[in-house]
Protein backbone atom coordinates (compact mmCIF):
# COMPACT_ATOMS: atom_id res chain seq x y z
CA UNK A 1 0.00 0.00 0.00
CA UNK A 2 2.92 2.35 0.64
CA UNK A 3 4.08 1.85 -2.95
CA UNK A 4 0.51 2.44 -4.22
CA UNK A 5 0.20 5.69 -2.27
CA UNK A 6 3.64 6.76 -3.50
CA UNK A 7 2.48 6.25 -7.10
CA UNK A 8 -1.10 7.54 -6.95
CA UNK A 9 -0.20 10.70 -5.04
CA UNK A 10 2.45 11.62 -7.58
CA UNK A 11 5.33 11.21 -5.14
CA UNK A 12 7.17 8.30 -6.77
CA UNK A 13 10.52 8.89 -8.46
CA UNK A 14 9.43 6.26 -10.98
CA UNK A 15 5.67 5.59 -11.17
CA UNK A 16 6.01 2.27 -13.00
CA UNK A 17 8.60 0.93 -10.57
CA UNK A 18 6.39 1.77 -7.57
CA UNK A 19 3.40 0.12 -9.23
CA UNK A 20 5.37 -3.07 -9.96
CA UNK A 21 6.60 -3.20 -6.35
CA UNK A 22 3.01 -2.76 -5.16
CA UNK A 23 1.84 -5.64 -7.36
CA UNK A 24 4.68 -7.92 -6.28
CA UNK A 25 4.21 -7.41 -2.54
CA UNK A 26 0.42 -7.70 -2.75
CA UNK A 27 0.68 -11.02 -4.60
CA UNK A 28 3.20 -12.27 -2.05
CA UNK A 29 0.96 -11.17 0.84
CA UNK A 30 -2.03 -13.05 -0.62
CA UNK A 31 0.16 -16.14 -1.08
CA UNK A 32 1.09 -15.95 2.62
CA UNK A 33 -2.52 -15.63 3.78
CA UNK A 34 -5.41 -15.70 1.32
CA UNK A 35 -7.87 -14.80 4.07
CA UNK A 36 -6.35 -11.42 4.88
CA UNK A 37 -8.48 -8.48 3.72
CA UNK A 38 -5.64 -5.96 3.57
CA UNK A 39 -3.66 -8.10 1.12
CA UNK A 40 -6.60 -7.99 -1.28
CA UNK A 41 -7.11 -4.28 -0.50
CA UNK A 42 -3.59 -3.54 -1.74
CA UNK A 43 -4.04 -5.75 -4.81
CA UNK A 44 -7.39 -4.09 -5.60
CA UNK A 45 -5.82 -0.65 -5.49
CA UNK A 46 -3.02 -1.86 -7.77
CA UNK A 47 -5.63 -2.91 -10.35
CA UNK A 48 -7.56 0.34 -9.94
CA UNK A 49 -4.51 2.47 -10.70
CA UNK A 50 -3.60 0.08 -13.52
CA UNK A 51 -7.03 0.93 -15.03
CA UNK A 52 -8.36 -2.61 -14.60
CA UNK A 53 -11.61 -1.43 -13.01
CA UNK A 54 -13.55 -4.67 -13.31
CA UNK A 55 -10.77 -6.69 -11.71
CA UNK A 56 -10.27 -4.02 -9.03
CA UNK A 57 -13.95 -4.15 -8.02
CA UNK A 58 -13.87 -7.95 -7.93
CA UNK A 59 -10.77 -7.95 -5.69
CA UNK A 60 -12.29 -5.29 -3.42
CA UNK A 61 -15.33 -7.54 -3.00
CA UNK A 62 -13.00 -10.43 -2.11
CA UNK A 63 -11.34 -8.21 0.52
CA UNK A 64 -14.74 -7.41 1.98
CA UNK A 65 -15.68 -11.10 2.02
CA UNK A 66 -12.62 -11.62 4.23
CA UNK A 67 -13.68 -8.78 6.54
CA UNK A 68 -17.08 -7.16 5.81
CA UNK A 69 -16.58 -4.59 8.58
CA UNK A 70 -13.19 -3.26 7.46
CA UNK A 71 -13.81 0.47 7.15
CA UNK A 72 -10.53 1.23 5.36
CA UNK A 73 -11.30 -1.28 2.62
CA UNK A 74 -14.90 -0.07 2.40
CA UNK A 75 -13.98 3.58 1.87
CA UNK A 76 -11.47 2.70 -0.88
CA UNK A 77 -14.07 0.42 -2.47
CA UNK A 78 -16.31 3.49 -2.56
CA UNK A 79 -13.63 5.50 -4.38
CA UNK A 80 -13.09 2.65 -6.83
CA UNK A 81 -16.82 2.62 -7.60
CA UNK A 82 -16.66 6.34 -8.32
CA UNK A 83 -13.66 5.99 -10.63
CA UNK A 84 -15.57 3.19 -12.37
CA UNK A 85 -18.44 5.58 -13.14
CA UNK A 86 -20.69 4.56 -10.23
CA UNK A 87 -20.40 7.56 -7.93
CA UNK A 88 -23.88 7.26 -6.43
CA UNK A 89 -23.05 3.75 -5.20
CA UNK A 90 -19.71 5.07 -4.03
CA UNK A 91 -21.41 7.60 -1.76
CA UNK A 92 -23.37 4.82 -0.05
CA UNK A 93 -20.23 2.82 0.70
CA UNK A 94 -18.20 5.86 1.76
CA UNK A 95 -20.87 6.77 4.28
CA UNK A 96 -21.06 3.15 5.44
CA UNK A 97 -17.30 3.23 6.11
CA UNK A 98 -17.79 6.28 8.31
CA UNK A 99 -20.50 4.47 10.26
CA UNK A 100 -18.24 1.44 10.68
CA UNK A 101 -15.49 3.70 12.04
CA UNK A 102 -16.94 6.89 13.56
CA UNK A 103 -13.40 7.97 14.51
CA UNK A 104 -12.12 7.57 10.97
CA UNK A 105 -9.10 9.25 9.42
CA UNK A 106 -9.68 12.49 7.55
CA UNK A 107 -8.78 10.91 4.22
CA UNK A 108 -12.16 9.17 4.43
CA UNK A 109 -13.77 12.63 4.44
CA UNK A 110 -11.59 13.89 1.61
CA UNK A 111 -12.48 10.89 -0.54
CA UNK A 112 -16.18 11.38 0.19
CA UNK A 113 -15.83 14.99 -0.99
CA UNK A 114 -14.23 13.73 -4.20
CA UNK A 115 -17.05 11.22 -4.74
CA UNK A 116 -19.68 13.92 -4.17
CA UNK A 117 -17.90 15.97 -6.86
CA UNK A 118 -17.96 13.01 -9.25
CA UNK A 119 -21.68 12.59 -8.52
CA UNK A 120 -22.18 16.30 -9.31
CA UNK A 121 -23.41 17.01 -5.79
CA UNK A 122 -21.30 20.13 -5.54
CA UNK A 123 -22.79 21.72 -2.43
CA UNK A 124 -22.19 18.50 -0.50
CA UNK A 125 -18.66 18.25 -1.90
CA UNK A 126 -17.85 21.81 -0.82
CA UNK A 127 -19.33 21.26 2.65
CA UNK A 128 -17.47 17.96 3.07
CA UNK A 129 -14.10 19.52 2.21
CA UNK A 130 -14.88 22.43 4.55
CA UNK A 131 -15.41 19.97 7.43
CA UNK A 132 -11.78 18.81 7.31
CA UNK A 133 -9.93 19.89 10.44
CA UNK A 134 -6.29 19.34 9.53
CA UNK A 135 -5.85 17.41 6.27
CA UNK A 136 -4.24 19.65 3.68
CA UNK A 137 -3.01 17.83 0.59
CA UNK A 138 -2.59 18.74 -3.06
CA UNK A 139 -5.16 16.21 -4.26
CA UNK A 140 -7.73 17.42 -1.71
CA UNK A 141 -7.22 21.03 -2.81
CA UNK A 142 -7.45 19.99 -6.46
CA UNK A 143 -10.88 18.42 -5.93
CA UNK A 144 -11.98 21.22 -3.64
CA UNK A 145 -11.09 23.74 -6.36
CA UNK A 146 -12.96 21.72 -8.99
CA UNK A 147 -15.99 21.54 -6.67
CA UNK A 148 -16.00 25.29 -6.04
CA UNK A 149 -15.68 25.93 -9.78
CA UNK A 150 -18.58 23.58 -10.55
CA UNK A 151 -20.65 25.32 -7.86
CA UNK A 152 -19.94 28.70 -9.48
CA UNK A 153 -17.66 30.09 -6.74
CA UNK A 154 -14.71 31.20 -8.83
CA UNK A 155 -12.95 33.12 -6.07
CA UNK A 156 -12.81 30.13 -3.71
CA UNK A 157 -11.91 27.83 -6.60
CA UNK A 158 -8.86 29.96 -7.35
CA UNK A 159 -7.85 30.01 -3.68
CA UNK A 160 -7.98 26.21 -3.55
CA UNK A 161 -5.88 25.91 -6.70
CA UNK A 162 -3.36 28.40 -5.30
CA UNK A 163 -3.05 26.29 -2.16
CA UNK A 164 -2.61 23.16 -4.31
CA UNK A 165 0.24 24.92 -6.12
CA UNK A 166 1.84 25.81 -2.79
CA UNK A 167 1.71 22.15 -1.76
CA UNK A 168 2.76 20.84 -5.18
CA UNK A 169 4.67 23.33 -7.30
CA UNK A 170 4.35 20.99 -10.26
CA UNK A 171 0.56 20.76 -10.07
CA UNK A 172 -0.97 21.03 -13.54
CA UNK A 173 -4.00 19.68 -15.35
CA UNK A 174 -1.64 17.52 -17.39
CA UNK A 175 -0.36 15.90 -14.17
CA UNK A 176 -3.47 15.55 -12.00
CA UNK A 177 -5.92 14.62 -14.77
CA UNK A 178 -3.55 11.99 -16.15
CA UNK A 179 -5.18 8.58 -15.83
CA UNK A 180 -2.24 7.40 -13.71
CA UNK A 181 -3.42 9.75 -10.93
CA UNK A 182 -7.10 10.09 -11.89
CA UNK A 183 -8.01 6.59 -13.07
CA UNK A 184 -11.50 7.28 -14.41
CA UNK A 185 -12.94 4.57 -16.64
CA UNK A 186 -15.78 6.80 -17.89
CA UNK A 187 -14.62 9.50 -20.31
CA UNK A 188 -17.51 11.76 -19.24
CA UNK A 189 -16.34 11.67 -15.61
CA UNK A 190 -12.79 12.55 -16.63
CA UNK A 191 -13.93 15.40 -18.89
CA UNK A 192 -16.10 16.72 -16.06
CA UNK A 193 -12.98 16.76 -13.84
CA UNK A 194 -10.81 18.45 -16.50
CA UNK A 195 -13.42 21.08 -17.35
CA UNK A 196 -13.80 22.20 -13.76
CA UNK A 197 -10.06 22.20 -13.09
CA UNK A 198 -9.65 24.53 -16.06
CA UNK A 199 -12.43 26.73 -14.73
CA UNK A 200 -10.72 26.77 -11.33
CA UNK A 201 -7.54 28.09 -12.95
CA UNK A 202 -5.21 25.11 -12.64
CA UNK A 203 -2.39 25.55 -15.19
CA UNK A 204 -2.78 23.29 -18.22
CA UNK A 205 0.86 22.19 -18.14
CA UNK A 206 4.19 23.20 -16.68
CA UNK A 207 5.62 26.47 -18.00
CA UNK A 208 7.98 25.90 -20.88
CA UNK A 209 11.66 26.44 -20.16
CA UNK A 210 13.30 29.21 -22.07
CA UNK A 211 15.27 28.27 -25.20
CA UNK A 212 18.56 29.13 -23.47
CA UNK A 213 17.72 26.90 -20.48
CA UNK A 214 16.77 23.99 -22.73
CA UNK A 215 20.02 24.35 -24.70
CA UNK A 216 22.07 24.49 -21.52
CA UNK A 217 23.28 28.04 -22.14
CA UNK A 218 21.64 30.40 -19.61
CA UNK A 219 21.23 33.96 -20.78
CA UNK A 220 23.84 36.16 -19.10
CA UNK A 221 22.84 39.37 -17.42
CA UNK A 222 24.71 42.59 -18.03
Amino acid sequence: MSHIVDACCGWADDHDVSMELARRWAVEAIACDDGDSWSYWAFANYHLYSLNHGVALEVFRKALECNPNDADVTTDYALCLSYAGRAEEGIEHARKAMRLNPFHYEWYTSQLGQIYFDARQYDKAVATFASLRSLDSAIMRIYQGASFAAAGNQQQAQKSVQRALELDSGATLEKWADRKLAPYSDAAYREHFCKNLRNAGLPERAAQQSLSERSGHPTSSV
